[in-house]
């Protein structure tokens, strides 16, 4: 009887302290929370009278970059300068009365919902939700400001002869191959085609390649120096035009290279560089006129970053 008395104590004791275990781990993840929920209220940035919270901050970074990806401070820095500067354009957006249509709100949902999986209820919860409707409009006032920009053929070949270097093409070379599992097989063939054409070549590739490129007779493409692995770069530079190599073995199987045709390094034509230089002179243009709107913001509004309440190193000016 005493032994059943004392083992029901035991229990008793331990069902006591288990519980105390449990709630003092509970009592403590309460606390975090509420910490972390505290900590998100702190204020970091003050424009006028707008302030904006740590939760604000952290939810603008979840929109730009994958949620899990880790970010140092300057990375983190850089993302709370836009977020400051988008804060400044919205407040300057609503000051001077830019408002959106009701036509570009729906044009807006209509592409959202669209766009992306369905999802029960999305469009009625964005409708509650304002944040889409502050981004579209900061996307408005800064259409406001580049939408007449453009860029002309002058720009365009001023830039094109200023920066001549950057379209320099390097050595390239025209490259097919042959795949195989056997070593026997790849040897075999390596001896058939030393002396053939590129038609017996481009036969052998469909006929016996296990390469994704068989169907093209072999043709892997144009590479330039570096493209590809070091190794079998090494035997395929070494090549004559029109010649095949010897069988080279990687994780794949057993190749056989052969070096279609070299091209020597040039220069592109204007004619062939002058959509790609168009789009750099406009970003650059779009960037200048937003850099400078953001500048005048700066010096027009009272605004003040807290960095104390940001949990990383803040790298940058820190009020106007």
């Amino acid at each position: 009887m005493k032994k059943i008395r004392r083992l029901i104590i035991i229990l008793i004791i331990i069902i006591v302290m288990g519980g105390g275990f449990f709630g003092y781990n509970s009592l403590k993840h309460r606390q975090k929370e509420k910490a972390v929920e505290k900590q998100g209220r702190l204020v970091v940035l003050r424009i006028e009278k707008n302030s904006y919270t740590l939760s604000d901050f952290e939810d603008y970074v979840r929109q730009i970059i994958p949620y899990g990806q880790e970010m140092d401070s300057q990375v983190l820095s850089e993302l709370f300068n836009q977020f400051v500067e988008d804060k400044l354009i919205l407040y300057s957006a609503k000051m001077r009365k830019v408002e959106l249509t009701e036509s570009e709100k729906q044009a807006f949902l209509q592409r959202l919902t669209r766009d992306y999986p369905p999802q029960e209820g999305l469009k009625e919860k964005l409708v509650v939700d304002g944040e889409w409707q502050d981004s579209l409009l900061i996307g408005k006032y800064k259409y406001e400001k580049i939408k007449e920009v453009v860029v002309t053929e002058y720009e365009i070949k001023s830039y094109y002869q200023e920066h001549k270097r950057d379209f320099l093409v390097p050595e390239r070379v025209m490259v097919s191959q042959i795949l195989v599992r056997s070593s026997d097989l790849a040897v075999e063939l390596q001896q058939k085609l030393t002396r053939a054409d590129e038609t017996a070549f481009r036969q052998a590739a469909r006929n016996y390649s296990e390469a994704p490129d068989a169907y093209k007779g072999g043709l892997m493409g144009v590479f330039k120096p570096g493209d590809l692995p070091y190794d079998m770069e090494k035997v395929v530079l070494g090549l004559e035009e029109g010649k095949i190599s010897q069988v080279f073995q990687s994780p794949y199987g057993y190749h056989i290279f052969r070096l279609d045709k070299r091209y020597e390094p040039a220069l592109l034509e204007e004619e062939e560089v002058s959509r790609k230089i168009r789009n750099i002179l406009l970003e650059n243009k779009v960037k200048d006129i937003i850099m400078k709107e953001v500048e005048e913001l700066k010096a027009t509004y009272h605004w003040q970053i807290f960095s104390e309440n940001l949990p990383f190193k803040y790298e940058g000016k820190e009020n106007g």
